[in-house]
């Protein structure tokens, strides 16, 4: 097993991670490093402190990575989190800053119907491209992974233990799927269990690492709650999915469309608020090529930014034009062009009564 490499900066990061103070970055604003703080005479650090520090991540094994705040490959969206993290453990590749990235989330207990609802927003934003980050709790979050693996997307796992602890443990194989073709990162050291605090912390990280925030379900007093108050912090756009106002898991949700929170009714209405974010212009101006490769699971869906709007809006249930148009914004005549390009290309199929569906 090879050890982690660490950098002497990234040394001092860690001992200072390690000790845990309530605020770190006041400390670095102070004494302009983590080494300037250990070097003082507030800091008291030692050599001993500093080598049992980096001795708790030198057993891990060689694939999980540590990026301190220092490393340019640092997530910028973190930076706007309310106090992040002076680094992560990681495995994979952090996902590009100029790609978005939607993070999905919900109950742990969550009905069929959300589970549904969750795997096929994720399935189909992933297929757009689009990075799907959760918590891989049971439940909702496990189910937003397999929709993004499904779809051969990019999928993020944030875990309130160490980045090397599958938790939960029955999330085993979605772990080892996410560790392989996806990213899973983690502030706490290694071989960490979650403590209390763990969970709001994470969370922060969470809607950090996303354009978007999406609830799907949950309960009238649910952990999502930490999320959504960090998103918003954070500025982020937070949707909720409409549900039965008689169904306990659709209290959570309900009400955070009474406080403000956009609707969400299809992946469609997560791509306008993408596509009015300029940082994601060349994204939706370039056609997404297919994926090709002996392991990739379906191919991705090649579309252009129109295209995609409207592959977002139809789905298995008949819609009509007007309908369609009205959700997209486009014209009748555009309209009708795309559709018969999709219908020429497998991704849509003409229904009767002039409507479409997803093919």
């Amino acid at each position: 097993m090879a050890n982690m490499k660490i950098t002497r900066d990234d040394a001092f990061i860690l001992w200072l991670m390690h000790k845990n103070p309530t605020r770190p970055w006041d400390i670095i604003k102070k004494f302009g490093s983590a080494e300037n703080y250990f070097r003082s005479n507030v800091g008291g650090g030692d050599k001993a402190s500093l080598e049992n520090a980096v001795r708790l991540v030198q057993a891990s094994d060689a694939d999980l990575r540590f990026v301190s705040y220092t490393n340019p490959e640092y997530p910028k969206r973190l930076q706007e989190a309310n106090n992040p993290p002076l680094g992560l453990f990681v495995y994979g590749q952090l996902p590009s800053e100029t790609m978005p990235a939607v993070a999905i989330i919900g109950a742990r207990d969550c009905t069929h119907y959300g589970g549904k609802v969750a795997y096929d927003f994720a399935k189909e934003l992933a297929e757009m491209g689009i990075t799907i980050v959760s918590g891989m709790a049971r439940g909702l979050d496990a189910r937003a992974h397999e929709g993004a693996l499904a779809a051969n997307g990019v999928t993020l796992a944030v875990l309130p233990s160490g980045a090397d602890v599958c938790y939960p443990s029955e999330n085993f194989m979605l772990y080892k799927q996410i560790r392989e073709g996806g990213c899973i990162v983690s502030e706490n050291f290694p071989a960490a269990k979650p403590r209390a605090w763990s969970y709001p912390a994470r969370n922060r990280i969470i809607s950090a690492l996303a354009d978007v925030l999406l609830v799907v379900e949950a309960g009238e007093r649910s952990g999502t709650s930490t999320t959504v108050v960090a998103a918003l912090e954070q500025g982020r756009d937070v949707f909720a999915v409409p549900g039965k106002i008689s169904d306990p898991m659709s209290a959570g949700t309900n009400e955070l469309i009474k406080q403000g929170a956009n609707i969400a009714t299809s992946p469609l209405d997560i791509l306008l608020a993408l596509k009015l974010d300029s940082r994601f212009d060349s994204f939706f101006a370039d056609a997404k090529p297919p994926l090709t490769g002996e392991t990739a699971r379906v191919e991705k869906v090649p579309l252009a930014h129109d295209q995609a709007l409207v592959y977002a809006c139809i789905n298995h249930e008949p819609l009509s034009i007007d309908y369609i148009a009205y959700k997209t914004g486009l014209k009748a005549a555009e309209l009708n062009t795309i559709l018969l390009n999709m219908e020429l290309e497998g991704l849509a199929r003409k229904a009767p009564g002039n409507k479409y569906v997803k093919a």
